[in-house]
């Protein structure tokens, strides 16, 4: 699918994910996301006018966000490009580096520059006008709370989703409790050595706080460990479920971004010109009505048959996974080795803070491959309207 479009090794970066409500909760997401690619340029020895365009994503709308993608741009040092803004909900990181890509493919763009951000904590309330109203009185949406309690194309929330598909699939408590343990223990090998693997690509974002001029986070926010006793003694979040608070993820604040851009800039940029990463194929669909945890499935079958490649080719796999449903389904139904299944983390357990999430994942798979000494990897998630988004990435 994709011929031209590659990514330079450390050409990319993620915030730590800090829980809802957490160190980031009053900072504004484009500025911080701005404030943290400056650094990555800093690090990265990388000046702004290399982009002649961006891509920008995000979800939870915040001050002045009519003008974030030329603000972003302005902020970090070249006011002279622009580009669009994508709103994928949980799909958006996937979305905004398919468009990138293809600008890439195209030939409309040379190099791009993807930044994702979002703050989910202290969200927009909305009061929309409802002229048919007792006396015109407008109709109230929380954006954040209200969006993740109703869905209109499933009549139910996310949460319902997941409760038909262990109801249709006969999914138990314990295979529920079992893989969220698993996913919290591989969480522990990114944060393993003082944190050496998450240390290969997050970078700490300094944060205004009442009480101090500044203070300086350096990794997520808000994990809770996991134990198998501790996971058994949670009550199910509504009667009649096995969807515990700890088999779903939790909302964060952070920023992501990455160089999507030609072989031979790429080769230019990159840490190790002998680390080549080429971005091969997307992959886009929708499960059946109500049914959120299993469209990654069709999405990665998509992504794969692009490629020209198998399951068994894959030498990693990562999703966003806001149930533990959804890996449960995937592992099943793609035959997936557990082996090579979320290593070093995923949103079930870092947490989800929409448009950066799978960002960061996509980061995360570059990073295991190259460990690995290369090979191909699958990024895949689900997305509000039961959709689902996946990316292909070959790491040389």
């Amino acid at each position: 699918m994709f011929r031209n479009a590659y990514v330079p090794y450390k050409g990319y970066w993620a915030s730590p994910f800090c829980r809802w409500q957490g160190s980031l909760q009053n900072q504004h997401a484009v500025e911080l996301a701005a404030a943290t690619a400056k650094r990555f340029f800093e690090l990265r020895g990388i000046t702004p006018d290399i982009f002649d365009g961006i891509v920008f994503g995000a979800t939870v709308p915040q001050r002045m966000w009519f003008f974030d993608a030329p603000w972003f741009a302005t902020l970090i040092g070249n006011p002279n490009i622009g580009g669009p803004h994508v709103a994928q909900a949980c799909a958006t990181s996937t979305v905004s580096i398919n468009v990138a890509a293809s600008y890439i493919e195209v030939g409309s763009n040379a190099t791009v520059l993807v930044a994702t951000c979002d703050r989910t904590s202290n969200c927009p309330n909305i009061l929309w006008p409802n002229p048919s109203g007792f006396g015109g009185k407008p109709d109230f949406e929380s954006w954040m709370v209200d969006g993740f309690s109703f869905e209109p194309t499933g009549d139910t929330g996310p949460l319902g989703t997941a409760n038909n598909v262990v109801k249709e699939r006969g999914i138990t408590r314990e295979e529920s409790d079992a893989l969220v343990l698993d996913r919290y223990m591989k969480y522990t090998m990114s944060t393993a050595e003082d944190r050496k693997f998450q240390k290969r690509y997050m970078l700490g974002v300094e944060v205004r706080l009442s009480k101090k001029p500044t203070a300086l986070v350096e990794e997520d926010e808000g994990i809770i460990p996991c134990t198998a006793e501790g996971l058994a003694r949670l009550r199910p979040v509504v009667p009649g479920s096995i969807i515990t608070v700890g088999a779903q993820t939790h909302a964060a604040d952070g920023n992501a971004g990455m160089i999507v851009t030609t072989k031979e800039k790429a080769d230019e940029l990159s840490a190790d010109k002998a680390v080549s990463i080429q971005i091969l194929s997307y992959g886009f669909a929708r499960a059946k009505k109500a049914h959120m945890p299993e469209a990654p499935v069709p999405a990665s079958a998509q992504a794969l048959e692009r490629a020209g490649i198998t399951v068994s080719d894959l030498k990693a796999v990562k999703t966003h996974n806001p149930f533990s449903v959804n890996d449960i389904v995937m592992r099943k139904e793609m035959g997936i080795d557990d082996k090579i299944f979320n290593n070093y983390g995923c949103s079930l357990i870092f947490g989800h803070p929409q448009g950066p999430t799978t960002m960061r994942s996509a980061i995360e798979l570059i990073e295991e491959l190259v460990l690995k000494g290369g090979g191909y990897g699958l990024v895949a998630g689900c997305a509000a309207g039961d959709s689902g988004a996946a990316l292909v990435i070959k790491v040389n």
